[in-house]
């Protein structure tokens, strides 16, 4: 199944950087408009340089110039042996705290429709040709792919444990309040971790656009299926998916005054039950996974928790993995048939936010509010299975992967 290995790092030089919070951030994805100059003022080593752009028709030469820039005045090293990384974060969700492992590695690429590489979200052009010209100008992986695989028997867990007595490779504490640290090891003394893999699909959790990208670029590079050539593989940091560290937050959607201020109750009450919710039971909701599709619903000053009817019989239409999925109802369903919101106009009509507590605070700037439950690893798992995909926002993993901590070359 999926072909892994270790890969030579371009990284930070740790001995001139004894800590990376100055340097890396956020993905490029996840840093809201307005916010790259925060991370560009922070030091003129910092990953953003690199990473955004810094105008609108952007070709990422000035990337590339900096990159070689970096190496020339040792700002950069590159390991002298092909690595494995293990990634460690550690950070605060739900009231507790929880570490997460994820090893650095390089992954064959593969087309979707090979269920080796499998997604569980839809990609977009617009995206997926910035991240392509990126790759074109600066020949490497700038960052890395978030997977998943399945290791109920944690079998990578063992083997971290004994890289984790030396002293970590490289670190970082980042604005969410993650601390980041990182250990390499040499990947030829673990010839085991590639004998697990082959036997596993890989999940993406974040990077579609990424990955797709990369695919692009490697079959018009002549690299696809070459073992031989570096840009036959991309760089991805994989998780246990039964790691308990692996935590997903619910977006939350507001629908701003004027777009839906009217709605027709008796109507919704034919498809949905509509039950009375407390406010004080509000947060409890959207901090733990249901097994069947429920949302909360904030309407003309009313909480109701909303559940679809007869939701089993949509199963076999759009598969029974996104048939169970509350943001299916609540987005594809209730909002397009009752608030006239769907893909063109949602972006006018429709806020997301991760805080419940902060959009409740807010509630009386909205025409109605929805609230989910967090979605469980294996909803994406089963969707993934079953090779359909979640609407949009329904997963927010947290935290994200740093951006900086190590690169590949590929050309």
């Amino acid at each position: 199944m999926a072909n892994i290995s270790p890969y030579k790092a371009l990284y930070y030089n740790n001995q001139t950087f004894k800590d990376l919070t100055s340097l890396v951030i956020p993905p490029y994805d996840n840093i809201p408009a307005g916010d790259e100059q925060k991370y560009f003022n922070r030091s003129p080593y910092n990953f953003s340089h690199v990473l955004l752009s810094k105008g609108q028709n952007e070709d990422y030469s000035q990337a590339n110039d900096l990159l070689k820039k970096w190496q020339e005045q040792h700002i950069l090293k590159e390991t002298s042996v092909p690595c494995y990384y293990l990634y460690q974060q550690s950070f605060e969700a739900y009231g507790k705290k929880h570490i997460r492992h994820t090893l650095m590695c390089a992954v064959e690429l593969q087309p979707f429709s090979a269920g080796i590489v499998r997604p569980h979200e839809n990609t977009y052009g617009q995206y997926k040709a910035d991240r392509l010209q990126i790759l074109r100008k600066t020949q490497c992986n700038l960052s890395h792919i978030f997977g998943m695989v399945d290791d109920e028997e944690g079998v990578l867990e063992n083997i971290f444990e004994k890289w984790m007595f030396e002293t970590p490779f490289l670190k970082a504490h980042t604005d969410d309040g993650t601390e980041h640290l990182l250990w390499k090891v040499e990947g030829e003394k673990y010839p085991e971790i590639t004998a697990f893999f082959k036997e596993k699909s890989i999940y993406i959790v974040d990077g579609h656009h990424r990955y797709e990208s990369a695919l692009m670029y490697a079959k018009e590079s002549g690299a696809y299926g070459d073992a031989n050539k570096p840009a036959s593989q991309i760089l991805f940091a994989i998780a246990n998916s039964f790691d308990p560290g692996l935590i997903i937050f619910p977006t939350h959607r507001a629908v701003k005054k004027g777009y839906c201020a009217s709605l027709d109750l008796t109507a919704i009450e034919k498809q949905y039950q509509l039950l009375p919710l407390a406010p004080e039971a509000l947060l409890r909701f959207v901090e733990k996974s249901q097994s069947t599709p429920q949302f909360a619903l904030y309407y003309a000053n009313n909480l109701y928790l909303v559940i679809p009817n007869q939701w089993q019989n949509e199963g076999e239409s759009m598969g029974r993995s996104v048939a169970k999925l509350s943001v299916t109802w609540s987005d594809h369903k209730f909002a397009k048939e009752f608030c006239g919101i769907d893909d063109t106009n949602r972006s006018q009509k429709m806020v997301y936010e991760k805080d419940a507590k902060a959009l409740w605070e807010k509630r009386d700037h909205y025409d109605l509010i929805i609230f989910h439950a967090p979605p469980a690893v294996a909803d994406v798992i089963n969707v993934a299975n079953e090779q359909k995909f979640m609407p949009q926002k329904s997963t927010y993993f947290f935290p994200k992967l740093a951006a900086g901590f190590t690169m590949r070359r590929i050309g």
